[in-house]
């Protein structure tokens, strides 16, 4: 065959190519992916929940043309039983924008819905037009239910209501769920049974899934002279997602949030389940995943592991990632010395200081995001280093919103292109 022809029947498989590819591309139409979602730390027990309503406020970080909500008492030591379920777009406090409620309906057309103890379901698809960072609010009418699967510091407002309110837009008799209020036995704005929302969209580049603890869960973020405010939306996933989105020559990609406050990896302490048993519902089974980002052992740290346990159970969760396909991006763990010197002496810093070596220059990390770079520089106290002042909230162990905010404009966004 000569090379003459050998060149025609190339840019002629070259052309076919170009035209099968994109029309591949469209025969998938569009996927599911998480744009919201909550990891789940306790039950408690709540008063007065029979025959009344909550709605819960939510902020998928990515448009799409059809919605589904995943509720879940995975927490709950008894049954929760809903009559039904609506989704709108939120407007003024408790209230939803006229004409946009929508009633939802679950494994193939009930209204009603029953989550047995550790039960979770997804609603059947409704078609619904998201809009990223568009507010959310999602009504549940309930019938039943003695105590409540929640994440505690949702750090949005909840509202509850006597009689059952889900089909109304107005916010007649809702009421906010205060932090310390009787009813809601947590010091932060909690949110109760929804754990996911997920959009379909025939553009997304993904979803990138945070998982770790109070850092990123955002504890302090929105906390002003000492008392925590809510619907700020400043935890730095919040600040990234929005840098994501401002990237209009990329296709569009969500960003979620894991994190649990006070959590650890390792199993046998810390607040709710620990990394290694929940890492499949909380991040591996996320809709669209195609990056994670992995902020943790700060707990661990501070519960009496060894450096060496720390990164053995890192490296656990490394692998697992991978198993899956995905790209994980690791952080190194930030400074936690306080004047007081108060659970972290300087033998802890020693083996934070050794994690922190072992991200940067052994672990099986995709890539790595130095947080300890940015955020040391404050005093040394007996030997272990103390957060920036400027980034420090008044327990001397978060950032304060300006610290949440540097960290979300210090991450490189190419660190999520594609592999």
């Amino acid at each position: 065959m000569s090379s003459g022809h050998l060149l025609k029947t190339s840019a002629f498989v070259a052309a076919i190519a170009a035209i099968v590819m994109p029309l591949a591309a469209y025969a998938q139409g569009p996927r599911w992916f998480s744009a919201w979602s909550a990891a789940h730390n306790v039950g408690l027990i709540v008063e007065g929940l029979n025959g009344g309503s909550v709605r819960l406020v939510v902020r998928p970080t990515l448009s799409g043309q059809s919605l589904r909500v995943r509720l879940t008492n995975i927490r709950g030591n008894t049954p929760a039983v809903f009559s039904s379920v609506f989704v709108g777009v939120a407007g003024e406090g408790a209230m939803v924008v006229p004409g946009t409620n929508r009633g939802l309906t679950f494994r193939g057309g009930a209204q009603d819905l029953t989550l047995a103890p550790d039960e979770s379901a997804w609603s059947d698809a409704v078609v619904f037009d998201v809009k990223a960072f568009q507010r959310l609010a999602v009504s549940l009418d309930i019938t039943s239910a003695s105590d409540v699967s929640m994440d505690t510091l949702a750090l949005v407002t909840t509202y509850r209501a006597a009689g059952h309110h889900a089909a109304e837009t107005s916010a007649n008799g809702f009421a906010p769920i205060l932090p310390n209020a009787p009813d809601s036995r947590v010091d932060e704005y909690p949110m109760y049974w929804l754990a996911a929302l997920d959009v379909e969209s025939p553009s997304a580049a993904g979803t990138i899934v945070a998982v770790g603890d109070s850092w990123i869960d955002g504890r302090c973020s929105t906390t002003e002279n000492g008392r925590v405010r809510p619907d700020l939306y400043q935890r730095w996933i919040d600040v990234l997602a929005e840098r994501l989105a401002a990237e209009r020559s990329k296709e569009p990609r969500a960003v979620v949030n894991a994190g649990i406050a006070g959590n650890r990896i390792i199993p046998g302490g810390g607040n709710g389940p620990p990394l290694l048993q929940r890492l499949d519902r909380d991040v591996l089974e996320r809709a669209g995943a195609t990056h994670v980002i992995f902020l943790q052992g700060m707990n661990d740290l501070g519960g009496g592991a060894t450096a060496a346990q720390v990164t053995a159970a890192m490296q656990q969760v490394i692998d697992r990632v991978h198993a899956r396909g995905l790209v994980i991006v690791g952080g190194t763990l930030f400074p936690l010395a306080r004047p007081d010197r108060a659970r972290w002496p300087s033998q802890m810093d020693a083996q934070r200081l050794a994690v922190n070596d072992w991200i940067r220059t052994t672990a099986g990390f995709d890539r790595v995001i130095d947080f300890d770079r940015l955020m040391s520089g404050g005093p040394v106290y007996e030997g272990s280093q103390s957060l920036k002042p400027e980034f420090a909230c008044d327990d001397d162990v978060h950032p304060n919103a300006a610290g949440y905010r540097a960290m979300g404009e210090f991450v490189d966004l190419t660190l999520f292109d594609k592999r």
